[in-house]
């Protein structure tokens, strides 16, 4: 009797931990390896032909207090950055690519003179990402555009802000 006892309990257990395991909620990733509460930050606006941006989490929100400033901790090292210039982002898709549109590129990786996505979440959060300007179309028949500054970004490889609430 102890062992049919002892049998549906360690039963329940197993499927209790794997009914656990199947429900919890995992931050979902996108094809760039990137998070729903990742965050490009730079300490100016766009200014120029493009500008590096940095990966960041939002620690402190803007608010009147802040300067409508927010606190940020970088991806890379954990630095404390506090700025008004940042963006949430999400991959751009092939229909909404239009000339004048800002993009954020990651800059880490090429292929065939164009940038291209990170191959991995470790090169995603570690590597480099830019900020340009959509300027040239006449490639995309071959995979890719030029933004400001004359450089090629593969079409899956630009990101663009979104709204925040």
């Amino acid at each position: 009797m102890k062992t049919k006892s002892f049998m549906a309990a360690l039963f329940l257990s197993v499927f209790s931990l794997a009914l656990f395991l199947t429900s919890a909620p995992l931050l979902a990733e996108d094809e760039h390896y990137l998070e729903d509460d990742h965050y490009f930050i730079s300490k100016e606006k766009l200014t120029g032909a493009w500008m590096n941006v940095t990966l960041a989490t939002m620690d402190t929100p803007a608010s009147p207090d802040t300067k409508n400033e927010a606190k940020f901790l970088t991806v890379r090292d954990g630095e404390e950055i506090w700025t008004k210039f940042y963006w949430k982002t999400r991959v751009l898709q092939k229909n909404e690519i239009k000339k004048g549109l800002e993009v954020i590129a990651f800059e880490g990786r090429s292929e065939d003179d164009a940038y291209c996505i990170p191959e991995n979440k470790e090169e995603a959060l570690g590597g480099p990402w830019f900020m340009a300007k959509i300027t040239d179309l006449s490639d995309m028949y071959k995979g890719y555009v030029t933004v400001s500054g004359g450089y090629k970004v593969k079409l899956d490889n630009m990101r663009v802000a979104v709204k925040i609430k």
